[in-house]
Parts: C-alpha cells; structure tokens; sequence
C-alpha cells in the first residue's frame, strides 16, 4: 500500500504545481504591473447579445495567451535562453553569427524554394516598365531600386545549417527583363557587399538597411538617373550611434528596449516636413528644402525610412508614398524630375498585384494592358 501510495507522490506533485502555475498567471494579472503584454483588446463574453458564444473558448484561449501575468517577461527570458544557448529564435526571427537577426519571411527567397515563375518575372517587369514609359512622357526619369533581403547581403552571417540556393535568385531574373524593357534599375547589392567587408550597412537587430546601407543606396539612385552625386554623399558616415531599436529585436525581446547601433548624417539637415508629419512610416511624406532644386516622386516601402533624410537633402521638393497601386498618375498634376519604385526583395511579387491595382485605377494608358494582358491573365486565377 505504502509503494502504491508513494509511486502517486510524482503525479500529485505535477498535477499540483500545474495549478499552482496557472493560479498564479492567472491571479496575477490582478497586481499591478502584473499584465506586462502590449496587445489590447478586451477579454471575451461568454454570453452576448445572441446568448452563449459558441467560440468563446477559443476566444478565450487566444485572449489569455497574450495577456496572462509577466507574459513579457517570461518571452523576454525564454527569448534569451533560446539566442544564446541555442542559437535560435521564433517563427518570425532567424538567429545568425555575431549577434544578427535576420526576418523570417526572407527564408525562401535566400533558400530559393519558392522562385516566382517566369510569367510572374514577365508581369513584374511589364509593370515597371510601364510605369517607366508613364514617367518618361511626362519628363521625368525612372529608377527601379530593390532593396536587398538583409541576407542576401550578409549570407555569411546565416546559420551554417540553412542551405543557401545554388539557382539564380528572382532579382537576378528580373533585372535582364528589365534591361530588355529600356527600365533604368540601381542593382545594389555589390555595393552593399563590398561595403560590409569594412562597415556594417544593415542593423544587426533589425530587417532594414542602416543609415550608411541607405546613403549607398541613395548614391546608386542617383547614378543610376544619370544625376551627379554630390561629394557629401559619396563620403561614408563616419559618426555612430547607439539609439535604434530594431524590429526583429521587438520579436524576440517584448519587455525590453535594445538598442542597435546606427549612423548620423556628415551634416546637419536642411530639409523640413510639410503637413502633420509623425513617423517615417507615415503613407505619406512630403518635404521641401530651399537650397535644393528639382523633385523626386518615390514610391516605397519600410526600406525607404532611412532614404528620406537624403532625398529630403538633395530635392527642393521629395514627396514619399507607401499607398497601393503606385499612383503614377500624380504627376499630371504635381510633376517630378525623378521617379523611383523601391520595393524590399522579398516583395517582388507585389509588383504584379500592383500592376493589376494600376490597370483598374486608370492611372496608365489602357492601351498597354491591352497589349500586355497575357501577361496579367495569371492575376484571374
């Protein structure tokens, strides 16, 4: 009797401590500061107007998982075993060498396990090239700027048990369409590279270029649209500092504030906002600078952050758009000197659904998707 009831003891114990653990989770979010998480959001009713909620479960369930008490905190040091005792990170962070991180969602495109077809490369390159010729009867320059998936760059910072792709990437595919196209791309990743055997060009705790990954790229745009780029851009940055906060180490770190190395600009700005400015990922961002001259219509994604200080330096007018479809159509009534579509490698394929948003707006001539709408027939599908 005494062996069965001590042979118990184990079972007791767990079961014991299981509800010890969610009593205290659950209590917990009663003291304050107990519930740390930043997601929002009210807690599910179990009865609501049409009675008893069938999901409320579920509902429930999902609540709780982001709100239960110190849940930062447990991710915070759950995060820290996993980084630096197994070189790990979560489903939205990949842990590389020397203290880098690279996103996720850009695992494919370094792997090469999901290339875009060649019709999909053809409709991405009708559409720049469309936009291009839009541009080009209204005056102004094109350039098409990808902005390289952070290991594309720094591949040699990868965990060594990711397989790198052997195959030609998308971008290596589409640039030749492009060029066939009369397109005007800037190909930066051979600058980036080379640069990164000297100087760090993306944050190392973030997805994105850092300042001085940006001032190359602003470089090439301008060479690029046969503009002179002036001597103050083509010195690298040379001043540091410590006060970025990276959004890979957001995901990893919930409860505490990192901070990432950057650059400064070599000059104080001459630029200045318009309208009710906020952040850098405003959809839209306008500045104006008395001691520059000429305009730049951008079309851009996150990577372009880091590019409107410069472009705000070397435009008397830059105007900055995140908006879907690119809105091209903006120059009949505004102008520009110089066009630019930047878009993150691992967005390629955007340019295609981008290129169908454009044709319903009419803000290009329907005589070319006539022309082109083999190209397009895989968006019906």
């Amino acid at each position: 009797m005494n062996r069965q009831k001590n042979s118990k003891l184990p079972y007791l114990a767990v079961t014991a401590v299981f509800f010890a653990l969610c009593a205290f989770f659950s209590l917990g979010m009663l003291l304050p500061g107990g519930t740390d998480a930043a997601g929002g959001g009210e807690i599910p009713r179990l009865v609501t107007e049409d009675g008893l909620s069938p999901t409320w479960r579920d509902d429930f369930e999902t609540w709780f998982s982001g709100h239960f008490a110190f849940r930062d905190t447990l991710v915070d040091a759950f995060s820290a075993i996993k980084e630096r005792l197994f070189y790990t990170g979560n489903d939205k962070v990949i842990v590389g060498e020397d203290g880098f991180l690279f996103f996720a969602d850009t695992l494919a495109c370094y792997t090469g396990t999901d290339p875009m077809t060649d019709e999909e490369l053809t409709a991405a390159a009708d559409a720049l090239r469309a936009l291009s010729d839009y541009a080009a009867e209204r005056g102004a320059r094109f350039v098409f700027l990808c902005a390289p998936n952070k290991n594309t760059v720094y591949g040699d910072k990868m965990p060594a048990t990711v397989p790198r792709a052997s195959a030609p990437s998308d971008l290596d595919r589409l640039l030749p369409l492009l060029a066939e196209r009369g397109v005007t791309a800037a190909d930066v990743r051979g600058l980036l590279r080379d640069a990164a055997g000297s100087e760090t060009v993306y944050h190392r705790r973030d997805t994105h270029w850092n300042a001085e990954g940006a001032r190359i790229a602003a470089a090439a745009v301008l060479e690029a649209a046969g503009e002179e780029v002036p001597a103050w851009l083509k010195d690298p940055l040379t001043t540091q500092t410590h006060d970025f906060i990276g959004d890979l180490d957001a995901q990893l770190y919930p409860k505490r504030t990192r901070y990432d190395d950057n650059f400064a600009p070599n000059r104080e700005p001459s630029f200045s906002y318009e309208g009710n400015y906020k952040t850098p990922m405003d959809m839209s961002i306008n500045t104006v600078n008395e001691r520059a001259s000429g305009s730049v219509l951008m079309f851009r994604d996150s990577f372009a952050n880091a590019l409107i200080p410069f472009f705000g330096e070397l435009y008397g007018a830059a105007s900055f758009s995140r908006a879907n479809p690119y809105r091209i159509d903006r120059l009949e009534d505004n102008g520009a000197d110089l066009v630019v579509v930047e878009i993150a490698e691992r967005n390629l394929r955007d340019l295609i659904a981008a290129a169908a948003r454009i044709a319903e707006t009419g803000a290009l001539p329907p005589a070319f998707f006539a022309k082109n709408i083999n190209s397009y027939s895989i968006l019906e599908e």
